[in-house]
């Protein structure tokens, strides 16, 4: 992928995406304008799943480090991806349901398991200025899942 231009990272929430709103400030995208006028290719990263980076691909950035590293890709092509051992998926989502956990999984889309609580929405919310529950998906644990995250983490006894 290298081509001689520069690069610039960028964290997306509370840097290029406000966390109060979920929205990107004029400021930002004055900044991104500018940056890209100047050849340098911006890219943003995050523990978001890709598809909750529309905004930023609207805005012209096409290289994305989500899901906390595990998933990047620039334009429409994936150049590095680590996805969670198919047993360890399963292990998990097995223990959140047997403990009406709220299980959400990070492909390039963000999915849940079943269980929804008031807090996790909460948490939603104010991590990923959701206002809904993400989709569920029936079979979920066949995906390639580059991160998950169960509501109470502390419960993890294994």
């Amino acid at each position: 992928m290298y081509d001689g231009l520069q690069n610039c990272f960028f964290d997306v929430d509370g840097t290029l995406i406000n966390y109060e709103d979920g929205c990107i400030e004029e400021s930002t995208r004055k900044v991104i304008d500018e940056l890209k006028q100047r050849r340098i290719r911006i890219v943003a990263a995050t523990g978001r799943p890709l598809s909750m980076c529309q905004s930023l691909r609207n805005m012209g950035i096409e290289t994305f480090i989500t899901a906390n590293g595990a998933y990047v890709k620039h334009q429409n092509q994936v150049i590095h991806k680590v996805p969670i051992d198919k047993n360890i998926v399963q292990a998990v989502h097995a223990f959140a349901n047997e403990n009406k956990q709220s299980l959400s999984f990070f492909t390039e889309q963000l999915f849940m398991n079943n269980v929804h609580k008031p807090r996790t929405l909460k948490a939603l919310q104010e991590t990923l200025s959701l206002s809904k529950f993400p989709e569920f998906h029936e079979n979920i644990v066949e995906q390639e899942i580059y991160l998950h995250s169960v509501e109470d983490s502390h419960l993890y006894r294994f």
